[in-house]
């Protein structure tokens, strides 16, 4: 097992990601994919 570096969840070897430089599981990539990506441009 593998520790996310976000939020500190075991989880699998092959369920962690990269994202932003560090590896984190599944929902802290998608929360981090939407944070960096916000769906409405500022006016």
């Amino acid at each position: 097992m593998a520790k996310c570096e976000k939020c500190g969840a075991e989880v699998p070897e092959e369920e962690l990601y990269e994202a932003l430089g560090l590896k984190v599981c599944e929902i802290c990539k998608l929360k981090s994919a939407s944070a960096s990506s916000p769906s409405q441009p500022c006016g």
